[in-house]
């Protein structure tokens, strides 16, 4: 009987492990899903049933001990909404709507027993997400040296873009397509001293885009 009961258990965990999770906005246009593709975290963004963000990676690289790159089973999920009103101290609107749904992902490594949760907030008008640590796992003392969250574009779409630059924005904005900002970074950057760009391919961000069909 105890071996039965084990064995339903590892049937329980292995389909949680292979079951993607979707979470929607509050109007149902957006839709947000999450996947475990091979022990690594993937999600994917879809607008009125129209793929916007092919399915794309998420993780952290770490300075020391390794990355929370893959190696991942998925130990459970929470949900939740928001409908409130809060007021800015300044801006151009006087209160904001912060509407949302919300589904969070429990993750753990198992090579070394580290913990990960992933956020995903979606509304009416796009979506977001973030990485969260719980104290209760292996990992309390970190430096992130770099985030490897992956943005695949379900298109080539234009973009309005500036060079990426830790130090300064003074750029005038360049008009191409997202496959052209490689070869358009060389001209889009000046004589300005103060320009240091990171990247022969990173843009500033938030960076407005257009797809084909508007």
């Amino acid at each position: 009987m105890r071996n039965l009961i084990l064995s339903v258990c590892l049937v329980l965990f292995a389909a949680l492990d292979a079951m993607a999770q979707q979470v929607s906005s509050p109007n149902g246009d957006v839709k947000v899903t999450f996947n475990l593709d091979n022990s690594t975290p993937t999600y994917a963004v879809a607008f009125r049933g129209k793929a916007v963000v092919k399915p794309s990676r998420l993780g952290l690289a770490l300075a020391k001990g390794g990355d929370l790159l893959d190696g991942f089973t998925l130990l459970g999920e929470e949900r939740g909404a928001a409908d409130e009103i809060w007021t800015p101290v300044w801006g151009e609107n006087r209160t904001i709507r912060n509407h949302y749904n919300e589904l969070l992902v429990r993750l753990e490594q198992k090579s070394t027993q580290r913990r990960l949760n992933i956020r995903f907030r979606v509304y009416d008008d796009g979506m977001g997400l973030r990485y969260e640590f719980p104290q209760e796992g292996k990992l309390n003392y970190f430096v992130v040296s770099d985030e490897r969250t992956e943005f695949a574009m379900d298109g080539d779409h234009t973009a309005w873009w500036i060079p990426g630059d830790y130090d300064t924005q003074e750029y005038e904005y360049t008009q191409s397509k997202l496959s052209e900002v490689r070869q358009r970074m060389k001209e889009a950057i000046t004589n300005n001293m103060s320009q240091t760009t990171f990247s022969p391919t990173g843009v500033q961000t938030s960076l407005m885009m257009k797809t084909d069909n508007g």
